[in-house]
């Protein structure tokens, strides 16, 4: 009986890196064998271990010995040394020499999108600017939203990786910086707004660590709602906005609820829609309304349509 050690390695980690268990295997075989030049394979014999190419591997299961399986993985070869090992024709003993990184697969995203934008890819998204791309991005995040409240796991999901194209995408088309420069700057803003985590600051102070490094990373700002993007629906955009101006510690005027009306958390909702049914009834819209209201009180018409203040742009 044969005795066949089905070696397993990642491409996404340099050849050479393999576990100990792998070399180990690597310097005690009878024979090493694949069916291709590989990375691994050219590791391998780097290292002074003979690697035989074979376009059939029926002596290599009859006398044993260490398999280096191929990137695409081998499947025929794999589903007839099970069939060997359901007889009791050969022992089988399966080696991780490396293991795919935690994101992985990520990389293999970045290079699909690339593969997308490339001169011979999709004329659709090569096609594709920043300002056309811009409605699917938030149609997926509001599809992730349908997700999240339906509670369906795999749907979840899959409108996940929509929404995660949209960036590459984004990140594909750019001119003045890559997917690279995107996510290494999310990296130090995470690391920046989280001492607690990345040093001894007290987690108790976490909110006031965020509010610091931010108001630190953008000096120019001098509106409590500077930065809050006009593009949000008008209720999500009050929400905002009277959060920026608790945070910083500002007195934003707002209307009181009518007298005797005191809300319990569950009952919000129905409130909110008696009041959109009231301003459909007195021909108002609602949406509008609110967006008006928010603007007026907090001084929004001071800031651009990106949240900027206008003064500072001019300057």
């Amino acid at each position: 009986m044969s005795e066949i050690t089905w070696l397993l390695t990642s491409p996404r980690i340099p050849a050479g890196l393999l576990t100990v268990e792998a070399w180990d295997a690597l310097q005690d075989a009878e024979a090493v064998a694949a069916f291709f030049e590989s990375p691994t394979v050219e590791a391998v014999r780097d290292a002074g271990i003979d690697v035989q190419l074979v376009e059939d591997a029926a002596e290599f299961i009859e006398t044993g010995g260490v398999w280096i399986v191929g990137e695409e993985g081998d499947e025929e070869l794999r589903e007839a040394l099970a069939e060997y090992v359901a007889g009791g024709e050969i022992e089988l003993e399966v080696v991780y020499g490396s293991w795919d990184p935690p994101g992985a697969r990520l990389l293999d995203l970045v290079e699909a999108v690339a593969r997308l934008h490339a001169e011979d890819g999709c004329p659709w998204h090569r096609g594709q600017t920043h300002e056309t791309l811009g409605p699917y991005l938030l149609e997926e995040a509001y599809e992730v939203l349908d997700a999240i409240g339906g509670g369906d796991p795999e749907e979840l999901r899959e409108e996940l990786g929509d929404l995660l194209f949209q960036p590459l995408l984004h990140a594909s088309l750019a001119e003045d910086f890559d997917i690279d420069d995107v996510a290494g700057d999310l990296v130090e803003k995470i690391v920046r707004r989280h001492p607690h985590v990345w040093g001894d600051a007290d987690p108790d102070d976490l909110y006031e660590h965020w509010n610091e490094a931010k108001a630190a990373e953008k000096p120019h700002r001098d509106h409590p709602a500077d930065g809050v993007s006009r593009q949000l629906p008008s209720l999500s955009l009050a929400a905002k906005v009277i959060e920026r101006f608790h945070d910083q510690g500002e007195a934003l005027e707002l209307p009181d609820l009518p007298d005797g009306v005191k809300l319990e958390a569950d009952e919000v909702g129905d409130f909110l829609l008696a009041a959109v049914a009231a301003a459909r009834a007195a021909g108002v819209d609602p949406e509008l309304a609110l967006r008006k209201s928010i603007t007026e009180r907090a001084g929004l018409d001071r800031l651009d349509p990106q949240g900027h203040v206008a003064e500072a742009i001019e300057h």
